[in-house]
């Protein structure tokens, strides 16, 4: 059988209502060297069903449903890159959707650019019936990202075409983290590869309320600041970012992840996070009211 050019990688878990716009769009593409993965993360709703059936639809050796028990995004996206046959990885998120010439555009400009191994486009945010949401963009750019991509995430995984050898040289998925995955992917990445950029918005992301991300602010910013803070000392950061910004940042996260613990009155957690704001950030004054009242609040009965 021959090779596909590209693997097509959605990792699925309780989407059987968004899922096959999804994979309409991957249907739709005007580049056809492809295969598409479907990787059930153990739904628990109709997501199976709803993958068997888009199987069946697709040309034979086109497209393949794996059925795995629920262990998360990173390990959903781990067995299909295990079980892919092609050179080139497209990740797409089961509640977003591609342009039709999304592939061909990708694909097209790597050809041009032999020396990268990676290229991806800006995203435009819309909402479930496809309207624009405004505010929600962030500037995208090109070359060595390390320093960018630590104080901000703007290369999103539905945007990204990349070469297997990335994976190769840079290792899998982060299984151990519940959410973020894709940040701690790219900012590891970073530090080995040059991002080529298709300034033109080629994937839409769905905003939809029952994302891993925004189901759960404070174990998102908490799963952050542990993956800055570890990128940052554990990881190389030392070596390639600029210690002030650096610690500026490490300071943000670790306060918006305090704050959000405040209103959980999670006293003890906040003053934890709260702290460690201020370790980073000696002058960060806007971070001492906080502390001390989630001090105080942890202190009474």
């Amino acid at each position: 059988m021959t090779r596909p050019a590209v693997s097509v990688i959605i990792a699925a878990y309780n989407c059987a209502d968004l899922l096959p716009e999804a994979v309409a769009s991957v249907r739709g593409q005007t580049y056809t060297d492809w295969e598409l993965l479907i990787v059930d993360d153990g739904s628990t709703d109709d997501t199976w069903q709803v993958v068997e059936s888009a199987v069946a639809g697709f040309p034979a050796g086109t497209a393949r449903g794996i059925r795995a028990e629920h262990a998360g995004l990173a390990a959903a996206r781990n067995r299909g890159v295990a079980e892919m046959r092609g050179r080139w990885i497209a990740l797409l998120d089961a509640d977003d959707v591609w342009l039709p010439q999304k592939l061909q555009r990708c694909m097209d400009f790597l050809a041009e650019h032999p020396e990268l191994s990676i290229v991806y486009t800006p995203m435009d945010p819309v909402r479930l019936d496809g309207t624009a949401m405004a505010g929600h963009n962030k500037p995208c750019h090109a070359g060595r990202l390390t320093e960018r991509l630590f104080h901000s995430i703007f290369v999103h995984d539905p945007a990204v075409v990349f070469h297997k050898r990335v994976i190769e040289a840079c290792g899998g998925f982060d299984e151990s983290l519940p959410v973020c995955v894709g940040h701690e992917f790219w900012l590891r990445v970073s530090t080995k590869f040059e991002f080529g950029l298709i300034d033109e918005p080629l994937a839409a992301r769905r905003w939809s309320p029952t994302s891993l991300a925004r189901g759960n602010r404070a174990r998102s910013r908490k799963t952050k600041a542990a993956m800055l803070e570890r990128f940052y000392f554990e990881r190389g950061g030392q070596d390639l970012l600029s210690a002030r910004p650096a610690m500026r940042r490490l300071a943000k996260v670790h306060y918006n992840a305090g704050k959000i613990l405040l209103r959980r009155r999670e006293w003890r957690d906040a003053v934890g996070y709260f702290a460690k704001a201020l370790r980073y950030r000696p002058g960060y004054l806007k971070c001492y009211p906080l502390y001390l009242a989630a001090r105080a609040a942890e202190l009474l009965p």
